[in-house]
């Protein structure tokens, strides 16, 4: 089988990695394309640094989604792959990669390509979950906390898009018409304020530990509570009670494990949002790949996202 000369971030033990040589050949209904840019997202982080245990031992290349141009010079947004939820099939954080025609979005003219790397993901996981999963109909109430993230920002439009009574939870205050914010020190009295002491009716939760015992206790009845990740902390001391007397759900969720047509529909509909403007990434730093492993390290402290620039890397 034919390889084609590459390079690729490899995670070689928690915390460190290094850009080795790595050919790629052309796997099976898959063509080879030119990575542009990738976005080093949370779940990135934690399979570096060891904290993901669903994930592939070390050593493992990470990248889940990025932006790449095929042989026609056209732009994507790729997913590296789906069949197995993102997380068993080498990453995308490498120069060249072999991906399904299927898991491409073209970008169309006038939208930044970078945007699309840093903020594209969380549209599209926005959208799964409201629409989707929580289901959020207009005049309810949601609770999205991280609402200053990628993930956390893009929920807050498409909420409000549905008609949502919106409730912002993030370390630094939000002023976004027709948004309640509150601190984490506020919750969940405040909520319970805003909501006239039902609670809310669903809760977006990409941070986890503590965090997440205060926003169970902000639940109204049969509250959906969506969990993305855990950037607060792995352990999450939880109620029982609380979810017995009102019925809370607290649900895990891989967006990549949803059904491919799913997520081209999602694609299609989160594009329509970057072309109008409506959510567009916060980009922290723009780190040529050359210093990927560095990158990694300071990410978590960035307030916006990390995009790894990969077209044109030299091996020295």
């Amino acid at each position: 089988m034919t390889k084609v000369d590459a390079y690729a971030l490899w995670c070689t033990s928690a915390g460190e990695s290094q850009i080795r040589h790595t050919p790629v050949s052309v796997g099976e209904g898959e063509e080879i394309v030119e990575v542009i840019a990738s976005d080093i997202s949370p779940l990135d982080r934690q399979v570096a640094e060891g904290r993901f245990p669903p994930g592939p031992p070390f050593p493992v290349i990470p990248g889940t989604t990025g932006v790449v141009r095929d042989v026609n010079g056209l732009l994507y947004f790729a997913f590296v792959e789906i069949r197995g939820g993102g997380l068993f099939t080498p990453g995308i954080h490498r120069t060249k990669a072999s991906i399904s025609r299927d898991l491409m979005f073209a970008i169309p003219g006038g939208v930044d390509p970078i945007d699309v790397a840093a903020g594209f993901t969380g549209i599209v996981t926005a959208l799964a979950v409201i629409d989707h999963l929580i289901k959020i109909r207009s005049g309810q109430s949601i609770l999205i906390l991280g609402a200053n993230g990628a993930v956390g920002a893009a929920a807050v439009q498409v909420a409000l898009e549905r008609g949502a009574h919106v409730i912002a939870a993030a370390r630094n205050e939000i002023s976004i018409p027709s948004v309640d914010y509150v601190s984490y020190d506020q919750m969940p009295e405040k909520i319970m304020g805003l909501t006239g002491g039902k609670g809310v009716d669903g809760i977006i939760d990409g941070l986890g530990g503590e965090i997440s015992n205060k926003a169970l206790m902000s639940g109204g009845a049969d509250c959906k509570h969506v969990l993305l990740g855990f950037s607060a902390g792995v352990q999450m001391p939880l109620i029982a009670p609380r979810f017995l007397g009102n019925e809370h759900q607290l649900i895990g969720y891989n967006l990549l494990r949803r059904p491919l047509s799913l997520i081209q529909e999602l694609m299609s509909q989160s594009m329509d949002f970057m072309i109008k403007g409506k959510v567009l990434p916060h980009i922290s730093q723009k780190v040529d790949f050359a210093s990927a492993p560095e990158a990694f390290k300071t990410a978590v402290a960035q307030s916006g996202r990390t995009v790894l620039m990969i077209e044109g890397y030299k091996h020295d």
